[in-house]
This record gives C-alpha cells, structure tokens and sequence, in this order.
C-alpha cells in the first residue's frame, strides 16, 4: 500500500487520473476492464473527466463494471449506476455496449448471482477468479470499503464473486463485490477525499489490526498494488 498525499482533490483526481492512463497504456489499445465504486468522491471524479480528461482518456477503450451498488432503481438519487450515468457516461456519449451495470432495482439475491455469472463470463480469469486491470475503491467514515460494512467482515472472505450485504445503519441492502476478488491482484486506486475522512485516513495509515479489524484496512493491507490518494 502507497500513500500518495497532495494538496488538493484536484491534485489528487489529476494524479489518479494520471496514473489509470498509465495502466491504459500498458494494455495497448485493448480493451480495459474498470470497475467502479459509487458516492460523493466518484462523482467529483466523473466531473473531473468529463472536463480535464475528456480528450486525454481513450473512453471507447474502457468497459464498466461496477464494485457494489445500492438496491435502487436507476433513477433513484442513490443510484451509484445513476450517477456514472448523469455524470459521466451520457456527457461523454459512452456507448451502452462499453457499460455493465448491477441491476438495483431486482431481487439481490437473484442479481448477485447473475452479476458474478455475468463478469465470469466476460472478464480474464486469474488465479481462478475474474480480473479486472484496475478497480477504483472509496473508503466511507467507518472504514468500509465497496460495500463490505464493519458488521459483514465475512464478505472480505467469500467465495463468491459479488454477495448481498445491508448496511448497519440504514438495513439498505447492497450488492458488493466479495473480498478475494478485490484482492485478485488489481490495481487498486483508492482516493480518499474530504474533511470526514480525516480519522479514517489516520487509521489507514495505522494499518490492519486483528482487534479492530476493519473492511478497508483488511483489504489495503493485504493488496499486491494499491495506492491510497489524499488531500494534506
């Protein structure tokens, strides 16, 4: 896990953006499988490419998956699939064959299923698992990440590719992608931005601990390639 610490989140955007070119370009030309999380940060990030990145980035290049989504219809405000939409994939005329969205709005037990089956069917396999070549994670105040939540730390080790979870607060159930497919070896890119995050910033760089074990430290601690972006 690298730290990365700039003084702004524009900074921060410019530098992450800077560096998921870098892996574009490694791929020469094919297509590249990038998954996406939700929330404040991702849509300040698709604002940021749809202004800075919108003739840098090879969008025809990119496929979109998703790292979790909430259980809600397209349309609904807390659409993470809804806002790429708004923000990003509409303003930049992406083609609807380049995006592969988790439907929110069916029965997640059912969806979960047929989202793993879907990206088994699509994506390269490594160590036995589907691979993405980078996958952009946040980190919520409570160190969750995608949406494994403090009270589902089993799904850091599930089997499955994609599960049901529900958040502790809220009983808002999700779909998430599990831990070991997380960990496949991806490039992670994690920006963690705003003034709420700053306890959890701190407790990112303290590291995994067994007796406050918590979802986004697990995952960081334990990843081949992951790079944590922060404001000063």
């Amino acid at each position: 896990m690298e730290f990365q610490s700039y003084t702004d989140a524009d900074t921060v955007l410019r530098a992450m953006s800077e560096q998921l070119l870098r892996l574009m370009k490694k791929k020469n030309g094919d297509v590249f499988n990038l998954a996406l999380s939700g929330g404040e940060t991702a849509k300040q990030m698709f604002h940021w490419w749809c202004c800075e990145y919108r003739h840098r980035i090879p969008w025809q290049q990119i496929h979109f998956f998703w790292v979790d989504k909430r259980c809600v219809p397209p349309f609904d405000p807390e659409s993470n699939y809804g806002d790429a939409d708004k923000y990003l994939f509409r303003p930049l005329l992406i083609s609807m064959f380049q995006i592969h969205r988790i439907k929110g709005k069916e029965i997640p037990e059912i969806e979960a299923v047929r989202y793993a089956r879907k990206v088994e069917n699509y994506l390269p396999v490594k160590n036995g698992l589907p691979y993405w070549d980078c996958i952009i994670l946040g980190v919520g105040p409570d160190a969750h990440t995608a949406s494994i939540f403090p009270t589902t730390m089993h799904l850091l080790t599930d089997k499955h590719p994609y599960a049901v979870s529900q958040h502790p607060e809220t009983g808002q159930h999700r779909i998430t992608m599990t831990g070991p497919v997380i960990l496949n070896d991806s490039p992670l890119l994690v920006p963690v931005l705003g003034n709420s995050k700053k306890k959890v910033v701190e407790l990112l760089k303290a590291g995994y601990s067994e007796t406050h074990p918590t979802p986004a430290t697990y995952i960081l601690s334990k990843a081949k390639e992951a790079t944590v972006y922060i404001t000063d």
